[in-house]
């Protein structure tokens, strides 16, 4: 580790200045020399603030490019929805995890209960979390896929049939719901309807 004595808060601006026009990931200072009002300039620097989070958002596009290319090239290692995620997080199988600020951090407390547990069981098994804002275009792209996907370190085509079984479970509920009304519920209707005098 190098540390660098800042004599001038012009120096520092240099430092930094330097580590990104080089594209270094990281340059050192002497903490003791760096001062808040310094730090404070350093943050307020537009042009510093661009670059930081440019880097940020590079490596978003990247990672959500890679997975359009894999829904092309290669679907069954890629995934979107909650159900697949969670399947394929299931059969340890994430090796990147989408997901936008909008779910993560949802006012629905139960959804972000859902999505905060997923993020941190894919971190605990080795994966690695994206979380996109949805304020810059690749989280818009990412919530327009559900705001949840994933690139998975090996295939699973078994994932796919989910969504299938799903939807006939839902069907099934469905059909039972509008044909199951209790005996019971019907009595007590026509005991209403007849105390009422119809």
């Amino acid at each position: 580790m190098i540390f660098t004595n800042i004599s001038s808060p012009s120096q520092f601006e240099g430092m930094i200045g330097h580590s990104l026009r080089t594209n270094q990931n990281s340059c050192y200072a002497n903490p003791l020399q760096v001062t808040s009002t310094l730090l404070k300039r350093f943050f307020s620097d537009s042009a510093i603030m661009s670059r930081l989070t440019e880097t940020k958002f590079t490596k978003e596009v990247e990672i959500l490019n890679r997975f359009m290319r894999l829904i092309d090239t290669n679907p069954d290692k890629a995934y979107y929805g909650y159900l697949h995620v969670n399947q394929a997080n299931e059969e340890m199988a994430i090796e990147h995890l989408l997901v936008t600020d909008e779910l993560f951090r949802s006012t629905d407390i139960a959804t972000r209960k859902k999505y905060v547990s997923l993020v941190e069981s894919v971190r605990e098994r080795g994966g690695n979390v994206f979380i996109f804002s949805t304020l810059h275009v690749s989280g818009s792209q990412l919530q327009q896929v559900s705001g949840v996907a994933a690139i998975l370190r090996f295939p699973l085509p078994d994932i796919a049939e989910l969504e299938d079984e799903a939807e006939r479970e839902d069907e099934d509920s469905e059909e039972e719901d509008d044909n199951h009304f209790p005996q019971t519920e019907y009595d007590r209707v026509g005991e209403d309807l007849q105390n009422m005098g119809f």
